[in-house]
């Protein structure tokens, strides 16, 4: 109970299932009130005097109190009609119960879409401001990596700050690697090919910062074995660019 008036108390969407389950359990008490049969008194007074009558005719056995057991009798219908409705308002009070569960889960689940919704926007927007700062800064020179011949359709866009050693790969137009391999980005320095580091895409083009490079003419792409290789494959080149 605790819990639910924890929850009841920051969510107006499930305080307001939890007031309509207790007045629809109130309201199924007052129109499911027994009211006693208008005829059940007659009988009662009735078969009081029947007895009456029967103590006379034996006057000789005194009034026993154990041995009346019409009392008992309308207390246990009573206690069987009670426990009747008692059972009866248990499984309606069960089934509202499992509904507001049921609309508890779901606005659980909808804050925790929206929550993810909010991370994912934050990132883009942190993103967003990122590439904004590059752009103004100076120091940052953006290079166009375009597709070779055997690729004409790919495209990534590098940017690089020598000064800072800060290398952001973006925009990747690149098709998604089969199984096993991984995408390698190179930077080339007096034609010696040096590791900048591997391309996690997993169907997505978000910004990804990159190895530190001090010293580069141009940056390229190769396909390679998952993990990267020590060496480019030339044959698996996807872009190239010049800085």
């Amino acid at each position: 109970m605790r819990e639910v008036e924890q929850m009841a108390a920051s969510s107006a969407e499930v305080r307001a299932a939890l007031d309509e389950t207790l007045a629809a359990l109130e309201q199924y008490a007052h129109a499911h009130a027994i009211a006693p049969n208008p005829s059940l008194k007659s009988r009662v007074m009735q078969q009081v005097e029947d007895e009456a009558l029967e103590r006379e005719a034996l006057a000789a056995i005194p009034l026993r109190p154990a041995q009346d057991s019409s009392p008992y009798r309308w207390m246990f219908a009573a206690s069987i009609t009670l426990f009747l409705v008692s059972g009866i308002l248990s499984v309606y009070f069960y089934s509202q119960w499992k509904q507001t569960e049921s609309r508890l889960a779901v606005a659980l689940a909808q804050d925790q879409q929206m929550a993810q919704n909010f991370n994912t926007v934050s990132q883009r927007m942190e993103q967003q401001e990122v590439l904004l700062r590059m752009l103004r800064d100076e120091n940052y020179r953006p290079v166009k990596l375009q597709g070779v011949a055997s690729h004409p359709d790919a495209n990534v866009m590098v940017y690089w700050s020598p000064e800072q050693q800060h290398v952001y790969v973006d925009a990747v137009q690149l098709p998604e690697p089969p199984e096993g391999k991984q995408y390698q980005l190179w930077a080339l320095r007096d034609g010696q090919p040096i590791d900048a580091g591997m391309l996690q895409l997993n169907g997505q083009t978000a910004m990804q910062q990159m190895k530190q490079i001090g010293a580069a003419q141009a940056f390229a792409i190769t396909l390679e074995p998952e993990g990267g290789s020590q060496n480019p494959t030339l044959e698996a080149m996807y872009v190239m660019g010049e800085v």
